[in-house]
C-alpha cells in the first residue's frame, strides 16, 4: 500500500498559504499534521483564492463579514490583517464587520418575530 502522505507537498501548500495571507493561519498549521486533510481543505480554499470574479480585497471584506457574523475571533483577526495588507481603510474594515453582524441580527429578528407573530395569532 502506497503512503498517500508521501505524495503531498506540505511545504509547497504552506508556502502558498503564506504567500497569500502573509503568514500561516493556525488552522493550516494544525492541518499540516495531517497532509491529506491539509490538501483537501487547501484545494477548496485555493479555488476561491485564485477566482478573479471578486478582487482579493472584496473576498477579504466578505470573509470579515462572515467571521463577524459567526463570532469567529481568530478568523476575523486573520481577515482583518489580510485586508489591511491589501489596502483596506479602517472605515472599510468596520463597515464589513457592521454589515456581517447586521445580517446575523436580521436573521435572529426574522426568526423570532415569525414565532412571535404565530404565537400572537394562535389561540389565546
Amino acid at each position: 500500500m502506497q503512503d498517500e502522505n508521501h505524495d503531498i507537498n506540505v511545504e509547497e501548500i504552506i508556502g502558498k498559504i503564506d504567500g497569500y495571507f502573509g503568514f500561516v493561519p493556525k488552522i493550516f498549521q494544525v492541518l499540516s499534521e495531517n497532509p491529506p486533510a491539509l490538501k483537501t481543505f487547501f484545494d477548496k480554499v485555493e479555488v476561491m483564492m485564485v477566482d478573479e470574479a471578486l478582487s482579493p480585497l472584496t473576498k477579504e471584506f466578505v470573509s470579515i463579514g462572515a467571521a463577524a457574523a459567526l463570532g469567529s475571533a481568530h478568523c476575523l483577526r486573520t481577515h482583518l490583517e489580510v485586508a489591511r495588507e491589501f489596502g483596506a481603510s479602517q472605515e472599510q474594515l468596520l463597515l464589513a464587520i457592521l454589515l456581517g453582524t447586521t445580517i446575523t441580527e436580521t436573521t435572529a429578528l426574522s426568526k423570532s418575530l415569525r414565532v412571535y407573530e404565530d404565537f400572537c395569532t394562535s389561540k389565546k
